[in-house]
């Protein structure tokens, strides 16, 4: 059965329409009236800073990489042909350790023919001697000889003499035997001679044989330790930073080639660049805050160079703390160097605005419901803020971007900026 609807029901239908759309619309009013009042509260409240204690530093910015304070080169002490690498950069390697085996056969070549030399040299030695105490045997004996006939002839002369006084033998006889006696002193004189000369020579000849053996032994001494030198080791402990990127097995080395470099990551230094400017302002032991891959560490100026280049002058600076895991030589690094630093004073933000005078700046202060022009006395103007030395304490309120219209005036009541 249809039952056909009356027509109050429909006009109470349309009513409960009319009422919702008449609240939702009211809702939407009051929101748009709240968020306007709000952002033009936003807009008229002035702009604010706040007095309060703490540090003000000045800083300088400067540039730079890191450096190994403690570095080794390796150096080819021979040439010859990569053999075998064994070790690649960014790996550890201690004290001797080996790095690269070369290859030079010509060095056992020489190392034979020093060998041989060597050897020769010892026999030439051997038979020196050999030949020196030949001859000095001789000699001695020959001396003793003379000694022997020096001391007959004497005996001789001497029963001539005697046999003379009893004229037994004639006068000629006599001087015969003191003839053939002085003869004999002279040639046992001689032969004196020729034993000290001998003695003279001797040392000579001896040491020009060991002389010849020592410069064989040297050579061969010399071969070995090139021979050695195949062998490329580490001087030092630490990271093998470079290697060259020419080399590879069967490169061709020369003597004093550059091979590898070794550094020891826990000695870097920071090797910074700041303008000639700011390097009126650095001086030594100034502490230096240093970002190494977004990793501040801490350290102070060790040095500054005297001179400029390109406008710009050269630091160092020395860590005070273990440096990250990141740190790695020539890695380009920042730094901020502190050159005045200040604490527990009264500071004020910096900001633009405001008259400044050398060391004095006007300011409108907040008392009460109204901004008063105030000069305030500065100090060190830092990076961030300035030293606040009479005209503000801790705690008071600074107008900051004062309105055109206000500028000359003494005093700004909060509720005209409030108000606009």
């Amino acid at each position: 059965m249809l039952t056909i609807p009356s027509r109050k029901s429909k006009l109470q239908k349309w009513l409960i329409i009319v009422v919702s759309c008449t609240a939702l619309a009211l809702v939407f009013w009051g929101l748009s009236s709240a968020v306007a009042s709000l952002s033009q509260n936003t807009v008229l409240n002035p702009s604010q800073l706040e007095v309060d204690t703490g540090a003000v530093k000045r800083s300088v910015a400067a540039y730079g990489r890191l450096r190994p304070r403690n570095s080794s080169t390796v150096i080819a002490e021979v040439s010859g042909t990569i053999e075998t690498i064994h070790q690649y950069p960014g790996e550890h390697i201690e004290q001797s350790e080996l790095i690269i085996t070369l290859r030079n056969p010509s060095l056992m070549r020489q190392l034979d023919t020093a060998e041989l030399a060597v050897l020769r040299a010892q026999a030439n030695l051997e038979s020196t001697e050999a030949q020196l105490y030949e001859r000095r045997i001789t000699l001695e004996n020959d001396l003793a000889l003379m000694e022997s006939e020096i001391t007959f002839a004497q005996k001789e002369l001497e029963t001539k003499a005697f046999l003379l006084e009893e004229a037994i033998v004639a006068k000629l006889d006599y001087m015969r035997s003191e003839t053939s006696l002085e003869q004999t002193k002279l040639k046992h004189q001689l032969q004196q001679r020729k034993l000290d000369a001998f003695k003279k020579s001797k040392q000579a000849e001896l040491k020009a044989a060991q002389y010849q053996l020592k410069e064989a032994e040297k050579e061969l001494e010399m071969v070995r330790y090139d021979i050695q030198q195949l062998n490329v080791t580490a001087k030092r402990a630490g990271i093998l930073n470079e290697l060259g990127t020419s080399l590879e097995v069967g490169s061709s080395i020369e003597r004093g080639q550059t091979l590898a470099q070794i550094t020891e990551p826990s000695h870097l230094y920071a090797d910074l660049l700041i303008s000639a400017q700011d390097a009126n302002h650095v001086v030594p032991s100034q502490p230096v805050s240093v970002n190494i891959r977004n990793t501040v560490v801490n350290g102070e100026v060790l040095r500054v160079y005297p001179s400029a280049e390109n406008n710009q002058v050269r630091l160092e600076v020395k860590f005070s703390e273990a440096l990250p895991e990141s740190a790695r030589p020539n890695l380009d690094i920042s730094a901020e160097i502190a050159t005045q630093q200040l604490t527990e004073v009264t500071r004020l933000p910096i900001f633009e605005g405001g008259t400044r005078n050398h060391s004095m700046l006007d300011v409108f202060v907040l008392r009460d419901n109204r901004y008063v022009r105030q000069q305030v006395r500065l100090g060190l103007m830092g990076n961030q803020y300035i030293e606040v030395l009479s005209g503000l304490k801790a705690g008071d309120r600074v107008l900051i971007n004062v309105p055109e219209a206000y500028q000359s005036a003494t005093e700004i009541p909060k509720s005209e900026l409030e108000n606009g």
